[in-house]
């Protein structure tokens, strides 16, 4: 065989090993590229509201959301945050970069961009957000309809909502009342605490509950959670057919009660008249002019006499 013929064939074959050997890496950086694309689908049940729609986590743990439909990405790079279960509105919460916005549940689509540093689910049309520690409400277009004049205290996620037309706010001395959806008090800011129903709402002030209404009234001046009758045991003694003594124990009432306001217990007659302040964790009946009140420490005790006062 010719010198120029090996020659040719040493060539050729090492132009192919070298192909074969630059061409590996390439491949194996393409694997490597496709592993970081790798899409898993996370649960979005209550979060998209549309079959086509699916919310994809990728390797670095971003969340998009896909239309598998058409294969677009609607919104990328984000973490979706709490909605509602109900599906009663369509706007969801996403967080991105530390801020709040809204999408569409049914388009996958931003609403309203990311920008708040709290946000809560709209209902009745409007959505609690938070800037510069203040709470506002805005409506679906992102537009202020209740100015940001309500301080943020920790408040959980069922605060902040609108439900009857009514919502729960504090003003800036941490006073609760309730408002309207143009933000107008119906119930002035002048309680510790509100619970708001359809028709009234319970409030507290200085430990004692009142029931009002929401044109400002109250309706019952002294709401109590719960009235129990106060009873005692007595041990009767007693000769058993056998001739051997025997006991029995016997409830006794007292004709005072316990009642409970706001996880306190006070002591009261049989006339509703109260004769403590709910100042006790429980009252105890020893006899029917004697009765333990244990203090709010679960531990210490005082003993009252059948006026209520603290006997010494």
């Amino acid at each position: 065989m010719k010198t120029s013929t090996i020659f040719n064939l040493c060539f050729g074959a090492g132009i192919w090993i070298f192909l074969a050997v630059a061409s590996t890496p390439a491949i194996v950086a393409g694997c490597s590229k496709k592993e970081k694309n790798v899409e898993t689908r996370v649960s979005n049940e209550g979060l998209l509201l549309n079959d086509d729609l699916v919310a994809v986590r990728k390797n670095n743990g971003n969340i998009s959301i896909k239309n598998t439909e058409t294969g677009k990405i609607t919104l990328s790079d984000i973490s979706l945050d709490w909605t509602q279960s109900s599906g009663r509105d369509s706007l969801g919460v996403f967080c991105s970069e530390d801020k709040r916005g809204y999408y569409n549940m049914y388009t996958g689509e931003i609403a309203i961009p990311a920008q708040y540093r709290r946000a809560w689910v709209f209902s009745e049309g409007l959505a609690a957000v938070q800037k510069n520690g203040m709470i506002g409400f805005i409506d679906h277009k992102g537009n202020t309809v209740i100015g940001f004049d309500y301080p943020y205290h920790g408040n959980p996620l069922s605060e902040f909502i609108f439900k009857d037309g009514h919502c729960v706010v504090a003003d800036t001395l941490g006073k609760c009342g309730v408002i309207d959806k143009t933000g107008a008090w119906l119930i002035r800011p002048e309680y510790e605490s509100v619970v708001a129903f359809k028709d009234f709402a319970i409030v507290s002030r200085e430990g004692v509950r009142l029931q009002v209404g929401y044109d400002g009234k109250v309706i019952n001046s002294f709401v109590l959670d719960s009235i129990s009758p106060l009873e005692y045991e007595e041990v009767i003694y007693y000769e058993n057919r056998e001739g051997e003594m025997s006991s029995l124990r016997k409830s006794v009432r007292t004709g005072f009660f316990s009642y409970r306001v706001g996880g306190r217990c006070g002591l009261m007659d049989s006339n509703c008249k109260r004769l403590t302040e709910p100042l006790f964790s429980t009252i105890i009946a020893e006899s029917k002019t004697m009765f333990r009140g244990v203090l709010p420490d679960r531990f210490s005790e005082v003993i009252l006499n059948d006026k209520g006062e603290v006997m010494k």
